[in-house]
């Protein structure tokens, strides 16, 4: 009797061994068979609600003009379709991705299907029945309006394989709890803070359960003793050399080249009063300079402030008189 049980036994479980891969190769045969998704290239939401049907495909996101396809989007479909890849999905109502552009797909050869609602919560929704006709043990549920955690949603959903869903922030869309129903699923995992408890309370109400990454997820890091990196500090060291020393050259050389001024930029009579202080050796009283350049004082004096204004001489009162500095080299040509 034991033999006969152990002997059966063995069979239901290589049997069973046999059935496991069949029935996943089933699954992976009925689902929906796309070469490429496409969606609308001027909001996010419908790319990140694709995210996960791409993976479960292996196929590209094409994001396109809603309104008509430019020629370089045109040339790009063109060479993908030389592949034989021909079998487009269009995420989006018309409003989202135009009839136009569907037109022009069917023109060029390409098989194309439309998966869209009024609004992206029924677009989501329509998805998600769309590639689990048979349901799914785990729901995905984000915020139509938090594209920070839709887009958390969507890579968890591409990690485990799990539909996702959209919703308002403040309540549960009807869209969406009707999907929750039809997909009957074990766990609702709700993601990110954009939305408010009564989403939660109405999926519970549904009778479902839910786990609120948000609130239940807290990652704590191990603490790490800090070492000495030697390569790294030596490598920041070489690195800030190769940087400061050419920037340290360069403003060097700009520094130097700003205290240098061709005489040509001068007026004549600014050039024939700094020729005369430049004979004195840059330093000159100003009462001297008439008698050095043949110009009264009065004309002296308007010379010397332009001079000041331009910041190449600079004056200080020694007594009753103003002993005159050049302050910066006067660049005389041969």
């Amino acid at each position: 009797m034991v033999k006969r049980a152990a002997a059966l036994a063995l069979i239901l479980l290589v049997f069973s061994s046999f059935l496991l891969p069949l029935s996943s190769a089933q699954e992976r045969e009925d689902r929906p068979k796309y070469d490429l998704i496409i969606v609308r290239n001027d909001d996010l939401i419908d790319y990140i609600v694709a995210l996960p049907y791409a993976k479960m495909l292996d196929v590209p996101i094409l994001p396109v003009n809603p309104k008509e396809l430019d020629p370089g989007t045109i040339a790009q479909l063109q060479s993908y379709a030389q592949f034989g890849w021909n079998h487009v999905l269009i995420i989006g109502d018309s409003q989202a991705v135009s009839d136009k552009v569907q037109d022009e797909l069917l023109n060029m050869g390409f098989v194309v299907e439309r998966i869209g609602g009024a609004v992206r919560t029924e677009t989501a929704a329509k998805l998600a029945l769309h590639f689990y006709p048979n349901g799914a043990e785990t729901v995905v549920v984000a915020s139509s309006s938090d594209y920070g955690s839709a887009l958390a949603a969507a890579r968890w959903a591409m990690i485990y394989g799990f539909p996702l869903l959209l919703t308002q922030e403040d309540a549960l869309s009807d869209s969406t709890a009707n999907a929750i129903k039809k997909l009957n699923p074990d766990l609702v995992e709700l993601m990110g803070a954009g939305m408010s408890k009564d989403v939660q309370k109405k999926i519970e109400e549904m009778g479902y359960q839910t786990y609120w990454v948000k609130e239940n997820l807290e990652i704590k890091l191990p603490p790490q003793e800090k070492e000495t990196n030697w390569v790294m500090i030596a490598a920041a060291v070489l690195l800030s050399l190769a940087v400061a020393v050419p920037v340290s050259l360069y403003y060097a050389k700009k520094k130097w080249s700003a205290n240098r001024v061709p005489i040509e930029v001068l007026t004549e009579k600014e050039r024939i009063v700094v020729n005369a202080i430049l004979q004195r050796g840059g330093t000159v009283k100003q009462e001297e300079l008439p008698e050095l350049t043949g110009y009264s004082r009065p004309t002296i004096s308007r010379i010397i402030q332009e001079l000041e204004k331009k910041q190449l001489v600079e004056r200080e009162k020694v007594g009753k008189t103003f002993i005159v500095r050049l302050t910066k080299e006067i660049i005389i040509r041969d």
